[in-house]
């Protein structure tokens, strides 16, 4: 059972609900649902209290909250953050969004969240999938905030320049158009019909250096994937660490959902970024450029 919902306005205004900080424990505390209105929209995020710092959790593309419910509680006892997942504009219970998909918008949204909840200025960051350019946008839009990064078999733009991102975006809003769409549906393809966009956008954001940063690669092919494609995918991410001067692991016998496959894992590693997490936050990089 959760214990209680709030709603938090962030704008001009900002009301915040009682946000309660509790010592790290052996098991982590029942997560609470907040209800969010950023700029007329309500996003739902689910909390699991801890210290002052946050670890952010991005899900895949048209997936929510629910996609760290196995993980999110185990990564709060372990680290005593306080772990944060959310539900995306149409996603789980967040509002959809009749606007065309940006994302900028997308992160400035979630980044207001954290705002209004207090929780915007010590940020670790993990990402699966879509996820990866989430965080990655997120680190250049609020580097100071940003502490640690984990990309979890994570879109990077070489990845995504392998599997063909243009021809991608033929076969899913071609199996998700249809007059019998859902919301969620909905809301997927207005994301989706906007990725080749997005994936050009993210030509123009270099990686974050000056915080540990761990990319996780999927050791199992994607079904079907031709071999060419799985191997730019897999370069992709030893690309971002060797950019980024972060740590490359393998997780053996895992496909894409590394998290579902190897949680044990995926854990480690996280916990790992947040022990080595400095003071400061991140630096800007350079285009092109790795860290020195």
């Amino acid at each position: 059972m959760h214990r209680w919902m709030g709603a938090i306005v962030v704008g001009t205004a900002v009301s915040l609900c009682c946000l309660s900080l509790v010592a790290p424990t052996a098991l982590a505390a029942e997560p609470r649902e907040e209800m969010v209105n950023v700029r007329g929209s309500l996003i739902h995020l689910r909390i699991y209290p801890g210290n002052k710092k946050t670890i952010l959790l991005e899900a895949g593309s048209g997936k929510g909250a629910d996609a760290w419910n196995g993980l999110a509680p185990r990564i709060a006892a372990e680290t005593g953050a306080t772990v944060i997942s959310y539900d995306r504009a149409g996603a789980g219970t967040s509002e959809p969004l009749t606007t065309s998909y940006d994302i900028h918008d997308e992160v400035s949204r979630v980044h207001a969240a954290l705002y209004g909840l207090g929780r915007s200025t010590w940020v670790m960051l993990v990402g699966h999938s879509y996820g990866g350019y989430m965080i990655q946008l997120y680190s250049n839009m609020y580097p100071g905030d940003v502490h640690g990064l984990v990309y979890v078999d994570a879109d990077t733009v070489r990845s995504m320049d392998a599997v063909g991102a243009s021809s991608l975006v033929a076969k899913s809003i071609k199996a998700k158009e249809g007059p019998d769409a859902t919301p969620e549906g909905r809301a997927a393809l207005r994301h989706i019909r906007a990725f080749v966009e997005t994936h050009e956008t993210m030509r123009r954001y270099p990686v974050v250096c000056d915080v540990p940063v761990t990319v996780i690669t999927a050791e199992k092919a994607w079904p079907n994937a031709p071999q060419a494609e799985q191997k730019g995918w897999a370069y992709g991410h030893h690309e971002l660490a060797r950019m980024s001067g972060g740590k490359l692991v393998v997780a053996k016998d895992a496909s894409h959902s590394v998290h579902f496959d190897k949680p044990d894992l995926v854990l480690e590693e996280i916990a790992e970024v947040y022990r080595k997490a400095p003071q400061n936050g991140a630096r800007l990089g350079t285009v092109g450029k790795p860290c020195s």
